[in-house]
């Protein structure tokens, strides 16, 4: 099958669907198949169209800062362009998978009759609030300039796309709840794992040395932005509840948080025990000497670093969730008790103990550790989530 995969952007640019697009389109080739990635310019020196490591790139030319400042206001002007580039790059593609609601909408507006999946990641306009109380004035004016517009655009896009996937099924119910669709319209299909990238190594005893933390010290990690939504706070005040020695709190991501978390470790004295090490592309290397991941965000797209985690044969932590206050897939990811534990969302006090009843006890944790690597073995493989669109795809094609 010929499959344009969609998304406002790729590589270069970072983030979870760049490298969704990225393993998706690797493993259609592998499974002799052709991707297109039909994504945008966001940089002068990245190019309108090239090939990436055997897959196609074709980006809608970077915007005019003029025109870029007048869209800001009308999302509807954009789209129409959209619509346009689109329809340019059809190429006698079969499906379309789209991972943003700006080409979910645009597509079914210029292929009426073409198949298009919209695998949605979350609710697009309540992902564009996180943050909203620390924009300036102009931003928040803007803001809700376009928040009926985006409501508009993604409610459009799932009612006209054939089929809408998603990762999990709490995100099924808040998109569901929230644009008021029966969920018969959704089809869940976890995502995958690069399952020779993370996987179980050796303690990396060079880091380690590099970090100034003793071979037999006990490590808690966390991979996230440093938003508000993360939640960070409460595993750092978990942490210092630990009454555990030789124990450090490693944290991966960078975010604007960063100096409030910073500040709240000075103020526990506990700095000394918890490194901010921002954003990083070795994430495996920490991985491989942690003893325990833990995730305490309050919402989730789908929570992609459990996997990268239990992939490398880590037991993982995160909350359990209450949905509408807590929209997390942990307890979809986590077996409790088997993998790791989902906590009370509420109680810095079950975070701690349950992270604490890890890091004690050694033959707990490595048994965690290998059921871990044997699920995502047999249900987190790109392979599987990919044979699921096709097999999904092949049924809307034939209608057509």
């Amino acid at each position: 099958m010929k499959i344009q995969l969609q998304n406002t952007l790729f590589y270069p640019a970072i983030g979870g669907i760049e490298n969704y697009l990225y393993y998706v389109s690797k493993t259609l080739l592998k499974l002799r198949h052709r991707p297109i990635i039909l994504c945008s310019q966001h940089q002068k020196n990245v190019p309108e169209e090239d090939i990436y490591e055997g897959v196609r790139v074709i980006r809608y030319p970077l915007t005019p800062r003029i025109i870029k400042l007048f869209m800001m206001f009308n999302q509807f002007y954009y789209e129409n362009e959209l619509k346009k580039f689109i329809e340019r790059n059809l190429e006698n593609i079969d499906i379309i998978w789209a991972r943003h609601p700006y080409y979910a909408y645009a597509s079914c507006k210029a292929l009426p009759k073409k198949p298009i999946i919209y695998i949605q990641a979350t609710v697009w306009p309540f992902f564009l609030s996180q943050g909203y109380n620390k924009l300036n004035r102009i931003h928040k004016i803007m803001f809700n300039i376009r928040k009926p517009q985006n409501f508009y655009l993604e409610k459009q896009a799932i009612n006209m796309c054939n089929q809408i996937v998603v990762l999990s099924k709490i995100k099924m119910k808040e998109i569901s709840d929230y644009y008021k669709f029966s969920e018969e319209k959704f089809k869940i299909i976890p995502p995958g794992i690069d399952l020779k990238r993370f996987k179980a190594r050796n303690r990396d005893s060079n880091l380690l040395e590099k970090l100034d933390i003793d071979k037999n010290a006990k490590i808690v990690l966390t991979v996230c932005r440093l938003a508000p939504g993360k939640n960070v706070e409460m595993l750092i005040k978990a942490f210092n509840k630990i009454n555990f020695a030789n124990t450090y709190l490693l944290i991966v991501g960078n975010g604007q948080e960063k100096i409030y978390l910073q500040q709240l470790a000075k103020d526990l004295n506990i700095a000394n025990k918890i490194i901010f090490l921002g954003f990083r592309t070795d994430v495996e290397r920490f991985y491989s000497i942690a003893d325990v991941f833990v995730l305490s965000s309050k919402y989730e797209g789908f929570g992609h670093v459990y996997l990268e985690a239990m992939a490398s044969g880590v037991p993982c932590i995160g909350l359990r969730s209450d949905y509408p206050k807590v929209i997390v897939a942990s307890d979809e990811i986590i077996i409790d008790g088997e993998t790791g534990y989902c906590v009370n969302p509420y109680s810095i006090e079950d975070l701690a103990e349950k992270i604490e009843k890890i890091i004690s006890d050694d033959d707990l944790r490595q048994k965690m550790g290998r059921k871990s690597i044997e699920l995502c073995k047999n249900k987190y493989s790109w392979e599987i989530h990919v044979k699921e669109l096709i097999k999904l795809s092949k049924d809307f094609t034939k209608k057509y």
